[in-house]
């Protein structure tokens, strides 16, 4: 069966059908009803190929992920592909490992494969990434990090206050002696500007830093466990509580202390930043901060829509509110 097929039986020119199976806007209700009518009916199905050629437009999307395993990442995937997916747009996702090289290498890909849009949560955005999305056509929005010299659409995360306000909680509980682990500042947001945001909030409190209670480490239960034994085992003087600049570094840190036979919160309050899934399973539940990773994929989606179908360059940049879920591993300083 052909499109002309479809277009006699719906009683509407062949333009129409195409414009319909093309979710063009200009085409009244009543005879895109008509047209989808005859369609399911018939079970027609149109010609892909034909439709790209037509249309210039592959209805594909590439996602650039820097690590799938992790529940965050998982979660912004599931946002962004309800979305497009109710859209008709179909999805390639590519998992980077956490490997710059490899995220601009994706990006180039996904050009060469002439998606009509490519959204990339990147580990970080150096000169290689502004140099490979300035160079392709294609539409991009960037989630998680920020760029002046940059100039797409972004998502964004308020990285600095979650954290402030999570060490603030700590500091209104009694805790003075605040430890952090977090990671490097090579990643802007959730290594320097969540870093930053515990600075901010001891220093409000005038309260000193101590470098002995600040231990950098990288994004896995693991190094949590390492970095609490590090500060444990160099320190005389123990915090009392503890500042995760992710909640699987939280669950590694309450780990080593529970091992030690620290009790949590009574001993040392631990929080995270992420809350994931385990985070209210564990024992005792983590205090975390929630953001709503999914809702920043499908906002992600919206604006990859919007630049494809619009046409227009305008950037937009939208940033994530946040809530403290408060749980069993945070307590009053007694």
């Amino acid at each position: 069966m052909k499109m002309s097929d479809i277009a006699k039986l719906a009683g509407v020119s062949k333009a129409t059908v195409s414009r319909v199976i093309n979710d063009s806007q200009n085409v009244s209700s009543e005879l895109r009803l008509k047209v989808e009518k005859v369609i399911k009916e018939t079970g027609y199905k149109p010609n892909l190929l034909a439709q790209e050629l037509a249309t210039n437009k592959t209805n594909m999307i590439g996602i650039i992920l820097p690590n799938i395993g992790i529940d965050t990442f998982s979660s912004v995937t599931e946002g962004i592909t309800d979305i497009l997916e109710s859209k008709g747009y179909n999805v390639l996702l590519a998992n980077s490992n956490e490997n710059i090289e490899k995220e601009v290498e994706y990006i180039k890909i996904f050009n060469r494969k002439q998606v009509d849009g490519i959204i990339i949560f990147p580990v970080d955005i150096t000169q290689m990434h502004i140099d490979a999305i300035d160079s392709i056509k294609v539409p991009v929005v960037v989630i998680g990090q920020e760029n002046e010299n940059l100039q797409v659409s972004s998502v964004l995360y308020d990285d600095f206050n979650a954290v402030k306000d999570i060490t603030k909680l700590m500091i209104r509980n009694g805790h003075k002696k605040i430890a952090y682990i977090g990671l490097d500042d090579r990643r802007e947001s959730i290594g320097k500007l969540r870093r930053a945001g515990y600075i901010e909030a001891m220093k409000l409190a005038q309260i000193p830093i101590r470098e002995e209670y600040i231990q950098i480490s990288n994004l896995s239960i693991l190094s949590g466990y390492e970095a609490m034994k590090h500060i444990i085992d160099r320190n005389k003087e123990l915090p009392t509580a503890v500042v995760a600049a992710a909640d699987r570094l939280a669950i590694g840190a309450m780990k080593y202390l529970k091992e030690k036979k620290f009790k949590i919160p009574e001993e040392v309050s631990v929080v995270g930043i992420d809350n994931m899934e385990i985070s209210s399973i564990i024992e005792p539940s983590l205090t975390t901060v929630d953001f709503d990773y999914k809702k920043s994929g499908e906002k992600a989606a919206e604006m990859i829509l919007n630049k494809i179908q619009s046409k227009i360059n305008e950037n937009e940049k939208y940033v994530l509110g946040y809530d403290i879920v408060r749980r069993k591993s945070e307590g009053l300083l007694k």
